[in-house]
């Protein structure tokens, strides 16, 4: 397993795997370049013999960071790489205050997740997510 930032040539197999784990309310090709090119983002893959399996978006404004979106392909999961995805990026980043993000209510192995490396709950947002409708928690990472 190999994490590298994103480039370019990865596109098609983000959108893919964001298709596999989001379905219609996945990103758009346009919005995953558009995040990519974003000055304050980093993008990240995770690539298993130069198959996208994983994918981070954080966007840092000033001391503030924010995960804008992680998947890691339904074959792959448990295998710590959303873990190396996030803890790679926050390593890399020693300029952070804090750190946010939402997650559905109902994904408990992704709140397990976050909530291993620090996160905690803050809050939630009523009926965030589409397709189906569900609430947002917030969570925030101090640094």
């Amino acid at each position: 397993m190999i994490i590298s930032t994103m480039l370019p040539g990865h596109v098609d197999g983000v959108k893919a795997l964001l298709d596999i784990c989001f379905g219609d309310s996945a990103w758009s090709i346009e919005s995953i370049r558009s995040q990519m090119e974003k000055p304050a983002s980093i993008c990240t893959v995770a690539l298993k013999d130069d198959t996208v399996v994983g994918y981070l978006a954080f966007e840092q404004i000033l001391d503030e960071g924010s995960i804008a979106e992680i998947a890691v392909c339904p074959g792959f999961r448990r295998q710590g790489i959303a873990k190396r995805l996030i803890a790679g990026t926050l390593d890399d980043r020693n300029d952070l205050s804090e750190v946010f993000l939402e997650v559905r209510e109902g994904n408990d192995a992704a709140i397990a997740l976050y909530e291993s490396l620090g996160f905690e709950r803050i809050g939630m947002r009523k009926d965030y997510y589409d397709h189906p409708k569900e609430n947002a928690i917030m969570m925030r990472k101090n640094i």
